[in-house]
């Protein structure tokens, strides 16, 4: 079966003429501040407000952590703050609008855009801000984070203007072929079933992995907005199809049954979400995908045992995905048309909440870590708050954020960055047929004049980060290569290397053929300037 996905392997510094070996970059030391914000109400579901630092416990991981800062905020108002100055104030508030034109039908989105138009007409509450993004195979950003509503419905015309391609997205079952079946093997039914089902749910994962890995890069381009922060995913979560899996009773009495649940197919954006300090908002205006024959097959609920009825299971596993992902960051799954009503719930949940901050013994340790909060003497309470998070690498956090202008298409090249592309140097057949995979090395350079060099002693010293992705003509994205390089030259070569010479990084490209696109970019992580260049393959 023909996979459409690109790779990359072995990426490999090399410093022309400077140096033998990297030195080892020594860095200054990183204090980790986790931010909670808890939503606090009572047992009739009203907010409760007029809550001390003193009031709350903080759990990490069951060990119980000592609340470094506190803010309380009321109708998005600062009532408490450690700086007297802040309270009365707006509480800056940012939205990020993320349209999924990918999954979402046209219909959808027209009720969608329409509702949020008449919403948004009506002005901003102070301090918030929204940006609004949108994926159908290209991450667009219509505007970054603005409180004009006049901007907001210029950007939401522009999503209006494109075209939502969710029935474009049938599952086809393209890549599997029975001619593959070895001539000399004999399928059973079930065989045949299995691998069809099997090729179902690949192509299903492809495709929300698509929308996932768009959606986290958006989330990480406003990671570092000083902010409350609140995310709001407009999609149905999963591809729509008519064709689903077909099981039968005995294929399940099978020494190895096929998997036919797929919850939790947003869970790694939903903990890079919560890691950013994002409370994710899930808006599904696509109402049941269960079509009439479908709902006619049963006449009463499924029995605990009944799997045979794989659409009510899909369309079961696709709302839990929405509700899965919300919840783990302390927002909400919203089923609804009404765009505008639910940003306006939204808005009204999200004005008021206590925000506490703790400093745990890690930082970057790459480990999940669980958050437990309670109000001290109220069990009745109930908390709404982000529940994990994984505590990636900050060189890691800072390569998903280059991911999103990489992904945007954007292009600054400040530091005279120059990519130097080998022919393929081989090309072969592996696994299904008619599969081709090409290798081919590089060379990124990027001048010394360019780069921000530090004395120390005997040195000059400095650091960049280089980012690698591939994205192919379907919008597979190759998984995100990075790594962080240190600099080193003896002061008596910095003045030569800064008229002549540059830093070359070599690294190796192994893709499928067809169509792509090479995007490469460097930040230089003293000077915080980051520089990309693009180069088109067709293989």
């Amino acid at each position: 079966m023909r996979r459409a996905w690109v790779f990359l392997l072995g990426l490999f510094p090399w410093v022309a003429g400077a140096q033998e070996s990297l030195p080892k970059f020594i860095s200054e030391v990183t204090v980790n501040n986790v931010t909670v914000d808890v939503v606090v109400k009572d047992a009739q579901g009203l907010p409760v407000n007029g809550l001390q630092a003193k009031d709350f416990r903080l759990w990490e991981d069951d060990q119980e952590q000592t609340i470094t800062n506190f803010l309380a905020v009321e109708g998005g108002q600062v009532s408490q703050a450690k700086d007297p100055s802040l309270v009365g104030q707006p509480m800056p508030r940012l939205v990020v609008l993320f349209f999924d034109l990918y999954l979402m039908t046209e219909t959808d989105k027209r009720t969608v855009v329409n509702t949020v138009q008449d919403m948004l007409e009506g002005g901003l509450p102070p301090g918030q801000e929204v940006a609004i993004v949108s994926f159908d195979g290209t991450l667009r950003v219509h505007t970054e984070p603005t409180a004009s509503s006049e901007r907001l419905l210029r950007a939401l015309k522009e999503v209006s203007r494109l075209s939502a391609t969710g029935l474009q997205r049938q599952i086809r079952l393209s890549a599997f072929d029975v001619r593959d079946v070895p001539a000399r093997e004999t399928w059973s039914t079930y065989q045949y079933r299995r691998a069809q089902n099997q090729e179902y749910w690949f192509e299903m994962r492809q495709m929300v992995s698509r929308l996932e890995r768009a959606f986290s890069a958006a989330l990480q381009r406003y990671a570092k907005v000083p902010a409350r922060k609140i995310a709001v995913l407009v999609s149905p979560g999963f591809p729509r199809a008519e064709n689903v899996p077909i099981y039968r009773d005995y294929d399940f009495w099978q020494d190895t049954p096929p998997e036919y649940r797929h919850a939790g197919l947003l869970g790694k954006t939903a903990l890079q979400a919560a890691e950013a300090e994002y409370t994710l908002y899930t808006l599904d205006p696509s109402g049941t995908q269960l079509t009439t024959a479908d709902a006619s097959q049963r006449s009463s609920p499924l029995e605990s045992g009944d799997v045979g009825n794989a659409a009510f299971w899909r369309e079961a596993d696709r709302k839990d995905t929405l509700i899965q992902a919300a919840r783990l960051t302390g927002g909400e799954a919203i089923f609804s048309t009404d765009a505008g009503a639910a940003l306006a719930d939204v808005e009204r949940i999200t004005a008021t909440y206590y925000s506490l901050a703790f400093q745990p013994p890690h930082a970057g340790d790459g480990k999940r870590h669980t958050i437990r909060v309670e109000v001290v003497g109220h069990p009745e309470y109930q908390l709404t708050y982000r529940r994990e998070y994984v505590d990636r690498p900050i060189a890691e956090r800072d390569a998903d954020r280059i991911r999103a202008g990489l992904l945007l298409g954007e292009q600054s090249n400040d530091l005279g960055l120059v990519l130097v592309l080998d022919k393929p140097t081989s090309k072969l057949r592996v696994g299904a047929r008619g599969m081709r995979v090409y290798r081919m090395g590089a060379e990124l350079r990027i001048p010394y004049a360019k780069l921000t060099l530090l004395p120390r002693g005997n040195t000059h010293w400095g650091q960049v980060q280089v980012v690698i992705l591939v994205v192919d003509a379907a919008g597979n994205q190759s998984e995100l290569a990075h790594q962080l390089v240190p600099l080193e030259l003896p002061n008596n070569q910095v003045e030569d290397a800064r008229r002549r010479g540059y830093f070359a990084y070599r690294f190796t490209l192994e893709l499928e053929g067809g169509e792509q696109s090479l995007r490469v970019a460097v930040e230089d992580t003293l000077a915080k300037a980051t520089s990309t260049v693009m180069a088109a393959l067709k293989l």
